[in-house]
C-alpha cells in the first residue's frame, strides 16, 4: 500500500465534510460514483486501495462500457449492498491529463452524432425527437436518447453504426418503466380500464386512452414545436 499524502489546501473546497488541509484521506477500494449524462449512481471497486477526493474524475467500467464518472465518496458496506443491487462494476483509474484531451475530442464526436441522427430522423420522417447523445469513453458504444415512437428506428441505428463505426443504442425516454405498466395496467392510473380486463372504452379517467396518454395520438404538432426549440440548441464548445 502506497504512503498517504497530505491534501493541498487548494483542494479543500472539493473534499467531503470533515476533511480539510492537513487531514489525510484514507485510501479505499470502493467508491460511490456518479456517471453518465443522467447522473446514475453506482458502487465501483478498484483492484487496489486508492486515495480519491470528492468530485475527482475517474474511469469506470459500467454495464454500458468504459465511461467517465465523478467520485462522490467512499462506499460503506451498507451502501455497497444497497447500490450494488442496481449498479456495481469496476473503477479503473483516476482520469489523467491525456484522458481529459480525449474527453474534449468526444464532445466534438457527440455533437456530430447528435446532428446526423437528427438529420436522418427528419429525412426518414420518423415521429421522434433526438434529445441527447452519450458516447462511451472507449468509443465502443453511443447512447442516443429520444422521445417519440420507436417502431422504425432500426434503419436509423444501422446508418449511424455504419458511418461512425460503433454500436448505437437508442433509448426512448418516453416509454414507461415495466414496473409502472404492471402496477396499474396501461396508463399508470389506478382507474384505467385495462386493470380489470377492459379497454379504452372502460377507462375511468373520463376521456379514454386519448386523454390518459396510452392511446395512439398524433404527436407531430408537439414534435414540430420541440424540433423548433432544439434547433436553437447551443453547440458544444471544446477547449
Amino acid at each position: 500500500m502506497s504512503a498517504m499524502l497530505p491534501i493541498p489546501a487548494a483542494t479543500a473546497a472539493a473534499l467531503p465534510l470533515g476533511e480539510g488541509p492537513g487531514v489525510r484521506v484514507q485510501p479505499h477500494d470502493q467508491f460511490i460514483v456518479s456517471f453518465g449524462k443522467n447522473g446514475a449512481l453506482g458502487v465501483f471497486t478498484s483492484d487496489k486501495p486508492l486515495t480519491l477526493r470528492r468530485g475527482q474524475k475517474v474511469l469506470v467500467q459500467s454495464s454500458r462500457g468504459v465511461e467517465v464518472g465523478s467520485v462522490l465518496r467512499p462506499a460503506t458496506l451498507q451502501q455497497a449492498r444497497l447500490l450494488g443491487a442496481t449498479s456495481s462494476a469496476s473503477l479503473l483509474r483516476a482520469v489523467t491529463r491525456d484522458d481529459e484531451i480525449q474527453r474534449d475530442q468526444l464532445a466534438d464526436l457527440q455533437q456530430r452524432l447528435f446532428d446526423m441522427s437528427r438529420n436522418l430522423a427528419q429525412r426518414d420522417g420518423l415521429t421522434l425527437e433526438i434529445l441527447d447523445v452519450d458516447v462511451m469513453f472507449d468509443r465502443a458504444q453511443a447512447i442516443i436518447q429520444f422521445v417519440g415512437i420507436d417502431a422504425d428506428t432500426e434503419k436509423l441505428a444501422s446508418a449511424l453504426e455504419l458511418h461512425f463505426a460503433m454500436t448505437i443504442r437508442l433509448e426512448n425516454l418516453s416509454v414507461p418503466k415495466p414496473n409502472d405498466e404492471h402496477e396499474h395496467g396501461g396508463c399508470d392510473k389506478p382507474d384505467c380500464g385495462r386493470t380489470t380486463g377492459g379497454g379504452c372504452s372502460t377507462c375511468g379517467t373520463g376521456g379514454g386512452c386519448s386523454t390518459c396518454g396510452s392511446g395512439k395520438t398524433d404527436l407531430r404538432e408537439y414534435f414540430g414545436h420541440l424540433r423548433t426549440k432544439m434547433e436553437s440548441r447551443t453547440p458544444l464548445v471544446t477547449h
